[in-house]
């Protein structure tokens, strides 16, 4: 007797799991990153950084332009540096939560940052006031003579501090990169920041 009422109670114990496993993905798709919510703080992200390295006159828009933004971020991998088996190949993430930010919601937010595989483009701020394009040999050959691509920022969870990189390239063998850690003071993104990080 007891048997027949263990039976169905075993039944609904397993169908609860596997409701509770299919919402699973869910969960996960709800706390991906919103790239919309930051923009207008990517595009005083990167005039922060164009104006604090000298480079508007560059990639202000004229009748002859002679370097140009790429039009999309450059997403970055995130490793630890613990990791003796990994060749890393993005950003460290023992850096980010020592500029950045090192809460246990910052650390969760740098991953979420990140992930996936989806592009995302350059502010329409930027668009506006400088030379965005993408880069195809054939298409800017011509037209541009250099190159500036920035790496997707990376934001703090308080929203008040961001790490961003910036590579220019002028040629094969013509280049240099480097890192920008920006605050926000008063309200306006300013660059406290700048490292070299190659040159060639």
């Amino acid at each position: 007797m007891k048997v027949r009422f263990l039976i169905p109670f075993l039944f609904f114990i397993i169908a609860c799991q596997n409701t509770d496993q299919k919402q699973v993905p869910d969960k996960i798709q709800k706390q991906a990153f919103d790239y919309a919510v930051v923009k207008n703080d990517y595009a005083e992200i990167l005039d922060a950084v164009i104006a604090y390295n000298s480079i508007s006159d560059e990639v202000a828009k004229t009748n002859k332009p002679k370097t140009y933004i790429h039009q999309w971020f450059m997403k970055d991998s995130l490793y630890n540096a613990y990791d003796k088996d990994f060749v890393p190949k993005g950003l460290r993430i023992q850096k980010l939560l020592g500029l950045v930010g090192h809460s246990q919601q910052d650390s969760t937010g740098y991953l979420n940052q990140v992930r996936g595989r989806d592009t995302v483009c350059i502010p329409l701020q930027i668009k506006k006031k400088y030379n965005v394009a993408y880069h195809k040999k054939t298409e800017t050959k011509a037209q541009f003579l250099s190159r500036y691509t920035f790496h997707l920022p990376i934001m703090s969870h308080d929203h008040k501090k961001a790490f961003v990189s910036l590579d220019y390239v002028c040629g094969a063998l013509c280049g240099q990169g480097y890192d920008f850690i920006l605050e926000k003071i008063n309200g306006k993104w300013k660059v406290i920041k700048r490292d070299y990080t190659w040159i060639s």
